[in-house]
């Protein structure tokens, strides 16, 4: 009995780390993006009704993929239901970039002092390059820099000052890179 359970015991603890993005809107939209990519409408509208439940909205420019995702499932007869909308203050907004190999994308972000602020990055597809993360303070200080390795990146903070602060992403790397940025 020993010599049989001995195995499983140790094959659990050398398990490689959960590959997606720990944080729930991230997993949303590298899971939505490859159910989409695969023609799985099930999953791409049930990847659609949690980006909806969780109050994710693409930021100014960018396509709402909740409703793109719901429209293509439902487009080949998937059943997508709806959370009832009640409303949502500045809530977790999203973009999807892509980089060329040493370019850098800026974005600057108003956030509000004495709340938490938190901004991740997570790398999608094949060839995701050599991603980093800035956040810069309004006199250009570094608040935090990471090269966004694995599933996701996290800077997080606490702003004194309600103030701009910029977001910057660059892909270091020789190969195209595309991400989501989540803010929150």
């Amino acid at each position: 009995m020993i010599t049989v359970l001995l195995p499983l015991l140790f094959a659990a603890v050398a398990s490689p780390a959960d590959p997606r993005p720990s944080d729930p809107i991230l997993r949303a939209l590298v899971e939505g993006e490859a159910a989409q990519t695969q023609g799985d409408s099930a999953s791409l509208g049930r990847k659609a009704r949690m980006l909806s439940v969780l109050g994710a909205a693409p930021v100014r420019g960018q396509e709402d993929l909740a409703a793109l995702w719901r429209r293509q499932a439902q487009g080949v007869g998937a059943t997508v239901d709806m959370p009832p909308f009640r409303g949502r203050a500045l809530g977790p907004a999203y973009r999807r970039g892509s980089l060329v190999p040493g370019g850098s994308m800026t974005m600057r972000q108003l956030f509000l002092g004495g709340q938490r602020a938190q901004i991740m990055v997570a790398p999608v597809g094949e060839g995701s390059g050599h991603l980093s993360i800035r956040v810069e303070g309004a006199q250009g200080e570094t608040l935090c820099q990471k090269a966004v390795g694995g599933p996701q990146a996290d800077c997080a903070w606490m702003p004194l000052f309600t103030d701009r602060y910029s977001i910057v992403i660059e892909n270091v790397g020789e190969a195209s890179a595309s991400f989501y940025l989540l803010v929150r």
